[in-house]
């Protein structure tokens, strides 16, 4: 949390539900304050946002609109003026019986167990072939940067602005790595970085976080020896956070993964946001 609070400039703290002295539902609130109103705030590049719950939600207690989550919901909506959350594969009604917005949106799950350089499209297994001798793929924290400045080449080349400063965003990188929760990984070719990824990961899933890369092969030969190298490291699932951009999610799809939501909840809570969201909308 303090990684992202420090990174973006937003307060942190948690919201908790407890029960006899323990905590039954959690969500980490970044505020972010807009003249007198203050939002609960999705950071950037934080691809899941969402309540924690100590229990799974018992569908009985949901339709009683009384379980830990609804309470959590509730009191989230009394305190702040607008919300937005990053959920994964959660049961969606709570939130939309709470009032909020649910939005769709994808991202690819690759399962990594078994033979994963199975699941590759052949035309991948072909291009790993072909040119992984031309490429030297290493891991090294100092190569963040290298991730960070390619991510924000790519949008240029595109004449889009990823909207984000590069220093901040190294140093969140940076401040993950320092934790333990982030790696980068980088294929370099004659000495010169052509593609770089910060993983994020908890030990179990792993997250193609920050990467970025240059036309060419270069993502390709990385993740084609980094994937196998993350299952037999015990990692059981890679994240691709995102399929929602059409040729991006191509190449994501040609390495075997399987299609997961990953949707969007808002709320507005405050009349006046309300009011000028519609007026916005029309």
């Amino acid at each position: 949390m303090a990684a992202f609070s420090d990174a973006f400039g937003l307060h942190a703290r948690i919201l908790a539900v407890e029960e006899d002295d323990a905590w039954t539902a959690a969500v980490p609130v970044y505020e972010k304050r807009r003249g007198p109103f203050v939002a609960s705030a999705l950071p950037p590049l934080c691809p899941v946002h969402r309540p924690l719950l100590t229990v799974p939600l018992a569908e009985a207690a949901s339709h009683r609109r009384d379980s830990p989550l609804d309470v959590l919901l509730a009191r989230l909506g009394a305190e702040v003026d607008q919300a937005m959350l990053a959920l994964a594969e959660d049961d969606l009604r709570p939130y939309a019986w709470a009032g909020w917005t649910v939005t769709p949106r994808s991202t690819y799950h690759l399962p990594l167990d078994g033979d994963v350089a199975a699941r590759f499209s052949s035309d991948v297994r072909r291009r790993i072939r072909r040119d992984s001798a031309d490429y030297e793929v290493v891991e090294d924290p100092a190569l963040a940067s290298e991730a960070v400045r390619l991510i924000h080449a790519s949008y240029r080349r595109h004449d889009l602005d990823l909207g984000l400063d590069e220093a901040r965003m190294t140093g969140l990188a940076e401040a993950f790595q320092h934790a333990g929760l982030a790696r980068t990984v980088a294929a370099r070719r004659d000495g010169v970085v052509e593609a770089a990824v910060v993983i994020a990961t908890d030990g179990r899933t792993a997250f193609y976080w920050i990467a970025g890369s240059i036309p060419g092969p270069a993502m390709t030969v990385l993740l084609g020896q980094t994937l196998p190298r993350l299952a037999d490291e015990g990692h059981t699932l890679f994240d691709f956070c995102g399929a929602n951009t059409p040729s991006v999610a191509e190449f994501k799809r040609r390495f075997g993964p399987v299609l997961a939501p990953a949707p969007l909840a808002r709320l507005l809570p405050h009349p006046v946001l309300r009011l000028a969201d519609r007026l916005r909308a029309r």
